[in-house]
């Protein structure tokens, strides 16, 4: 196996775990959310944890068995196509969700955060475009899910903003 393939093939068994801790993890936040927006919330993320994992593994998969990278169209995911939506229910919505969920939305912002960080570094290090391209929009679906996070975690706290958008401004034109 090539040093290039060798590479490819550590880095797309690393994203894997990552993944997996990913799924692990808003499993656990599901199962221990009382508020059902909040539980349906991570159960999205699991899911899409679970999809981005089976791409990195049938990539994995081709990879060894071709020795070269395929290309992939990795598709908007459905927190992608629900962020729209989700904003303007927000920024018509006010209340009070499950306080008991910020220390898990903090931790799943953070491993979101690490797990998009975690796909930049690697497009940087692969020479071939196509990984590199790969690795990008999967930087991407994170960004997606780490903005869905912050969304709520705003939401929970009545910041007045929501998907970076405030509500009101100090100087009362709204």
């Amino acid at each position: 196996m090539s040093e290039n393939i060798q590479q490819l093939s550590e880095i797309l068994q690393t994203a894997i775990k990552v993944e997996i801790n990913g799924y692990e993890t808003f499993k656990k936040f599901a199962i221990s959310t009382a508020d059902e927006h909040g539980k349906n919330m991570f159960e999205r993320l699991a899911a899409d944890e679970i999809e981005h994992k089976q791409i990195l593994e049938t990539q994995l998969k081709r990879l060894k068995e071709s020795g070269h990278w395929h290309p992939v169209i990795i598709p908007k995911s459905k927190v992608e196509n629900l962020l729209p939506a989700i904003r303007e229910k927000q920024k018509r919505t006010k209340g009070q969700s499950g306080l008991g969920e910020v220390d898990a939305l903090k931790t799943a912002l953070d491993l979101e955060k690490k797990a998009a960080a975690f796909f930049r570094e690697k497009a940087e290090e692969v020479d071939d475009p196509e990984a590199k391209a790969s690795f990008l929009r999967l930087a991407e679906w994170e960004d997606s899910h780490f903005e869905l996070i912050q969304a709520e975690l705003d939401h929970i706290n009545n910041t007045g903003v929501w998907f970076g958008i405030p509500e009101f401004r100090m100087d009362g034109v709204f």
